[in-house]
């Protein structure tokens, strides 16, 4: 194997060095009794056979749907060996393994390993894209077992595609994410034929762009609304990058970074969430849904910016994604997640998607199950790019979660209740004396991060925005503790593409907060291909409305007045008029809060429709709602709730109100 030049400052370390523990930990356990160690048992043909015997789900009329069935069964099989070697779990571990033995096995004499056979059309932009699913997984697979014949079996099928797709035998929408397996087998084995097909495939795409993935199109100012699918530009932002990856041409590096600067200032909710409205990029809105696909894969690119170029605002960005967004579309026991949510949720059934359909539903395997294999990976994935490794060796830590970190040398134990607080404690485990610089990311939010020793204040600026660095011999017992004293913000939504109601929001530290609205969950045995087992099911999630006690037509004028989430904000309000309470650690946090906020707040009782099944922006005047009686609110984490308002109108001025009234 020929030694490359990998153009890229930091790389993450190799999957399993990084173990959960604390709620993490808890989570992922959930995880495997939950969606991550069943999903392929639930609907077989979407999951379970696509690579092994190549039986697949008919979609959109055709008896087969090889390369849908490569995109989901694929993205499946790379978080389960995530989670497998995450958790170091014997029983998923062998799982991985089997599918892996299947996929080699399966391998065809020219090299091809997806799951296409004869007859199918093996130009169809689903090959590209669900074979790069698919062969993302073994190279998973390999990261962790260093297990060079999955190496080699990967490195052969790339060479298919070369062969086989070369000069404009091209795809326009997602066959391009093929780049991202080129891209890490040339690492491994310095084979120019794939960086030649790399780079083809974006001369092609400069020629024949109609998605918007070209270099110039990353490259200029405006991002346009409905050119892309959410979830298919949260993943190709990172595309050109792997390039760069391979080349260091500047070009390719300045692609990625934009495209993302863009998705951050037009298309990425303060959940952290890329918008998706009907699967489309769409304006920021208080009701506009995202994918899960779309947070897995944004948290995905996020993380190889961070390692290439170093820059720890992506790490801001994948905590905001991972915490919010990814935990407020997930119910607690990892058995459903919601394909679509939104920011403001007062419904999640099975008819109120804006755009119709079950999206919005709990569900363990709706029938596009794309969402909930992704969502396999999201935790996993996010614990393997929390900690990376420079040249030198050094390591930085860019996420902050409770875990064990393990390279050759050195073990350290992360014991932190973050995000929930602010102090994060690094053990050190060590045979003998390491010299090692130690990079801990201060989050752009925290002005006053500090550092100590062993007890006593290290002196070194902790800038937010930036990496701290502790350089050191460290030896076994030493310890780090790193705060990040967390404070109450609270940003204005640049809604003006959309409605220009400008909501508010409110943060402390890395979690947006949230209204919890009162929710019943209503089990039914939902629409899926195949029926779900006993202790299965998909949830109605909606709103408990509270009775008036008159009768039911001056109920239903009076129910306005009483439902919980007819409210609004002064657009005045400041951080000190936000108290912040804390109760006990030891629950499970996504189910009781460790952490709420009280603030002043109004009754707006007209805000909302009382009987609507549908969640809808408020109604007001101006971009603002009237409002009646003071009242304080209490508001959890987002990530804890599955209903809730996070965008919360403006109330009208009293000025306003009193000249109306007069």
């Amino acid at each position: 194997m020929k030694s490359v030049k990998r153009y890229s400052r930091l790389t993450p370390l190799s999957l399993g060095s990084v173990h959960p523990s604390g709620w993490l930990l808890e989570q992922l356990r959930r995880s495997k009794e939950g969606l991550g160690g069943h999903l392929p048992e639930l609907e077989p043909r979407m999951i379970a056979t696509p690579y092994t015997t190549r039986e697949t789900e008919p979609r959109w009329g055709k008896e087969r749907c090889a390369g849908w069935g490569a995109e989901i069964s694929g993205n499946y099989y790379n978080g389960l060996v995530e989670l497998a070697f995450t958790l170091g779990d014997a029983e998923l571990k062998e799982k991985a393994t089997a599918w892996v033995e299947t996929v080699l096995k399966n391998q065809r004499p020219d090299g091809y390993m997806g799951t296409y056979r004869h007859g199918d059309d093996f130009f169809d932009d689903y090959n590209a894209w669900g074979t790069a699913c698919g062969m993302k997984a073994m190279l998973s697979y390999f990261s962790a077992t260093g297990r060079r014949d999955v190496l080699e079996a990967v490195h052969r099928c790339m060479l298919w595609f070369c062969d086989n797709w070369a000069g404009d035998k091209k795809t326009r929408y997602g066959g391009v994410s093929i780049v991202s397996v080129m891209s890490e087998c040339y690492l491994h084995t310095g084979d120019e034929r794939l960086l030649r097909f790399c780079e083809d495939y974006y001369d092609f795409l400069e020629r024949n762009d109609l998605f918007g993935k070209s270099l110039s199109a990353y490259l200029a100012p405006r991002l346009f609304y409905n050119a892309n699918h959410g979830a298919g530009y949260a993943e190709a932002i990172c595309h050109p990058l792997e390039v760069y990856l391979m080349n260091g041409d500047p070009r390719y590096l300045a692609a990625s970074e934009n495209a993302c600067r863009k998705a951050r200032e037009k298309v990425v909710q303060k959940t952290g969430g890329i918008t998706c409205e009907t699967e489309y990029l769409a304006p920021l809105g208080a009701t506009v849904e995202t994918e899960y696909c779309a947070i897995a894969m944004y948290n995905e690119s996020l993380g190889k910016l961070l390692a290439v170029t170093g820059d720890p605002a992506y790490a801001d960005e994948m905590e905001r994604a991972v915490f919010n967004a990814g935990e407020g579309a997930r119910k607690k026991d990892e058995k459903a997640i919601a394909y679509l949510h939104s920011p403001n949720q007062i419904f999640a059934t099975d008819r109120s998607a804006v755009a119709g359909g079950k999206h919005q539903v709990y569900a363990p395997c709706v029938p596009t199950a794309c969402c909930p294999v992704m969502s396999v990976r999201l935790l996993p994935e996010f614990l393997r790019g929390a900690v990376l490794t420079d040249e030198p060796g050094d390591l930085y830590v860019a996420a902050y979660m409770p875990c064990r970190i393990q390279t050759d040398n050195l073990q350290i134990e992360v014991e932190t209740q973050y995000p929930f607080r602010d102090t994060i404690t690094f053990r050190i485990r060590a045979a003998t004396p390491v010299k090692k610089a130690l990079h801990f990311r201060i989050p752009d939010w925290c002005d006053t991060a500090s550092l100590t020793v062993n007890g006593k204040s290290a002196d070194i600026a902790c800038k937010p925005k930036t990496f701290a660095a502790l350089e050191g011999t460290w030896k076994d017992g030493d310890v780090v503790t790193l705060t990040l004293p967390m404070a109450v913000r609270i940003e204005r939504v640049n809604d003006a593409d959309r409605s220009a109601k400008f909501p508010l929001t409110v943060f402390y530290g890395p979690l947006l907060f949230a209204l919890p609205v009162p929710e019943q969950w209503n089990a039914w045995e939902g629409k899926p291909y195949t029926p779900l087992p006993e202790g299965w099911h998909w949830y109605n999630v909606e709103p408990v409305l509270p009775p008036s006690g008159l009768d039911v037509y001056d109920d239903m004028g009076m129910r306005k007045f009483l439902i919980s989430w007819n409210v609004a904000l002064d657009e005045h309000i400041t951080p000190d008029q936000v108290n912040v309470t804390f109760s006990p650690t030891d629950a499970y946090p996504w189910e009781q809060p460790p952490v709420r906020l009280s603030l002043p707040g109004f009754k707006a009782p007209y805000s909302y429709a009382p009987y609507a099944t549908k969640t809808f922006e408020p109604a007001g005047e101006g971009g603002r709602v009237y409002v009646t009686d003071p009242l304080t609110l209490t508001l959890v984490p987002f990530g804890c709730t599955a209903l809730r308002i996070s965008y919360f109108p403006r109330a009208e001025k009293p000025d306003e109100q009193n000249a109306e009234q007069r």
